[in-house]
């Protein structure tokens, strides 16, 4: 119930703007979605077309992420429980981000929400679809039962990664933002993970964090601890950030921010920045 209280009151509540107008217009022209939420009170400090459906690329691994801790608290499985690959798993796109499995090695639950969590690895999502529900068909449907649920109405999940399909998984800015408190608040153990700046594989091979504002990374921002990075074709350049200042945690996303020429990654960090300052100035 308290959830979704928490997603009720985030729906209803009055837009804050505290910052200038022509300061925000110039914050998120090259973003098509953009939120803050002060996790802490419910409140959002500000939004730029925040009730759309777009595309959100691994931003979705969020609520998988969510599943899969559910699962882990109601004993369905555990941290240690062991996945052997299964094709769907193994068969991914060249270019998607994977932990690289090989046919016939066991996995356990760890590594795999690790990978999943830290380099945002699909066929580590897949893997712990199939370990939670036991094909990703079935989890996905437990995705959108949820969603449903607790009244996010411009979400949709079609699977498990976020990855283009035929269709891709939406959300808007306000169910994203929604779903990452609910996340932190049920299951505060996720901030364990997505504060990792690399882990090491079963296999000995060090893979680094796609959040580059970790406190260590090159973008790095003081108070930083989460939360998801996302980009496809069709959602582009994506991110749903986590962190404490003020004393205060707060919950930003932006979703299709424009590239700077062939840079991807760095403008969606650059515009975190811009909003978290603006947030922590307009409180000083």
């Amino acid at each position: 119930m308290k959830k979704v209280l928490m997603i009720l009151l985030i729906a209803g509540l009055a837009i804050l703007v505290l910052m200038p107008k022509n300061e925000a217009v110039s914050l998120t022209q090259n973003a098509k979605a953009a939120i803050i939420l002060n996790a802490s009170t419910g409140k959002i400090i500000y939004e730029d077309n925040s009730k759309t459906a777009l595309p959100i690329a691994s931003l979705s691994k969020m609520m998988t992420q969510y599943i899969v801790l559910n699962a882990i608290e109601d004993g369905r499985i555990s941290w240690d429980s062991l996945y052997t690959p299964s094709t769907a798993a193994l068969n991914q796109p060249a270019n998607a981000v994977k932990l690289d499995m090989q046919s016939g090695d066991t996995y356990t639950v760890n590594e795999l929400f690790t990978a999943m969590t830290v380099i945002s690895a699909n066929d580590a999502a897949i893997a712990l679809a199939e370990v939670v529900s036991g094909s990703e068909e079935l989890f996905v449907e437990e995705m959108n039962n949820y969603a449903e649920k607790i009244g996010l109405d411009q979400t949709h999940f079609i699977n498990a990664t976020g990855l283009d399909e035929d269709e891709t998984n939406l959300a808007s800015a306000r169910d994203v933002a929604a779903i990452a408190s609910v996340l932190i608040e049920e299951h505060p153990e996720v901030l364990q993970f997505t504060s990792l700046t690399d882990f090491t594989t079963s296999a000995g091979v060090k893979r680094w964090s796609t959040n580059l504002m970790l406190p260590g990374m090159p973008e790095a921002m003081i108070g930083m601890d989460g939360l998801k990075t996302g980009y496809t074709e069709l959602a582009e350049s994506c991110f749903a950030s986590t962190g404490v200042y003020n004393g205060e945690r707060v919950i930003t996303v932006v979703i299709g921010v424009t590239a700077d020429g062939d840079d991807t990654i760095k403008p969606r960090f650059e515009l975190t920045r811009e909003l978290i300052d603006s947030y922590v100035l307009s409180q000083q």
